[in-house]
């Protein structure tokens, strides 16, 4: 993939507002001029966000770059670079809905940021209960899971409000899973998301919140997973990553009642550690931890495609373009 780097523009991250109320989730509503309201935003430097007018037009790539802490943009599949979100402390997992909104997962913050389609300003920001480390959005009603948190919290779920906001975040916890990883929805809106037990050597774990239910359901694992990744749902199967083995792996499962049954395999050739990938139709983007990021062919796998060196990769999420909808 070649990288083509187009003029930057001079608009500014809009600042930040913590509003709270009563069964309301905190947010930050952004308001143009306001003060930041965190440590972590106040160290951002004099760079700002800015995005192509014309950027808007096309699926956009989001990746997270551990190296400047600053997301990068581009268009999909050609890979021009389009934007640079900046301000976070240290984003890293992402997530996008079928709006074309994209979540940004900042571990520094401690919060999770909404940005529009191809926009360079943040709709709102949600502070989370702990470091954010995965997210999803629900397909049916546009609710946001996020993993992470502290004081044996591993999942929060916040409800999206009818007449616009959301209200305060619904925790969970789960005996078997001490340090949740990643998410993801299926196309029926059950929740699955995977983990580490400290209490058995951080054995890998996987665990369901069905739709309509307010408990999560352990799930029994056919595969053999080192260290847990990525949780997204490819159009048939849930898929899930091994970031603990050289290349990595994507899993698929079908899983029925509490049992997740291994139907195939992508091995993602040439990575390290790749921790949080992308599945976008017949390609899945995978950042490999502080390297590349490379496509592959799903679910072939194998060779890479193509490949982008102009980002020390984490995260990454495909935006579809209103007029690809």
């Amino acid at each position: 993939m070649r990288i083509a780097r187009s003029g930057r523009g001079a608009l500014a991250l809009c600042a930040a507002v913590i509003i709270a109320g009563c069964g309301e989730a905190q947010m930050r509503p952004m308001t143009p001029g306001a003060p930041l309201q965190n440590s972590a935003r106040l160290a951002h430097d004099e760079r700002r966000s800015w995005m192509l007018p014309e950027a808007g037009n096309d699926d956009l790539l989001y990746l997270s770059d551990v190296s400047t802490n600053d997301v990068e943009v581009f268009s999909y599949p050609r890979g021009h670079l389009v934007g640079t979100l900046t301000g976070f402390g240290a984003p890293r997992s992402e997530c996008a809905d079928r709006e074309g909104n994209v979540w940004i997962a900042d571990t520094v913050g401690f919060d999770v940021i909404e940005y529009p389609h191809g926009g360079d300003k943040p709709i709102v920001a949600l502070s989370t209960p702990g470091a954010p480390r995965g997210c999803s959005v629900d397909p049916k009603t546009g609710d946001l899971a996020v993993t992470g948190g502290i004081n044996g919290v591993i999942l929060a779920v916040y409800r999206r409000r009818v007449h616009g906001g959301w209200n305060d975040p619904k925790k969970y916890t789960d005996a078997s899973i001490q340090r949740a990883a990643f998410c993801g929805y299926d196309a029926h809106g059950d929740l699955f998301l995977d983990g580490a037990d400290k209490a058995r050597g951080g054995s890998f774990r996987l665990a369901e919140l069905p739709r309509h239910r307010e408990k999560l359901v352990d799930i029994a694992v056919t595969a053999s997973i080192a260290a847990p990744g990525q949780v997204q749902w490819d159009g048939q199967n849930v898929a899930v990553g091994d970031t603990g083995v050289v290349p990595s792996v994507i899993y698929q499962f079908s899983v029925t009642g509490g049992s997740a049954m291994q139907i195939g395999s992508t091995s993602l050739g040439g990575t390290q550690s790749v921790r949080q990938f992308w599945i976008a139709g017949p390609r899945v983007i995978g950042p490999d931890f502080d390297a590349n990021v490379d496509v592959w062919k799903y679910p072939a796998g194998g060779s890479p495609v193509k490949r982008i060196t102009t980002v020390r990769g984490y995260g990454a999420a495909v935006s579809p373009a209103v007029s690809s909808k």
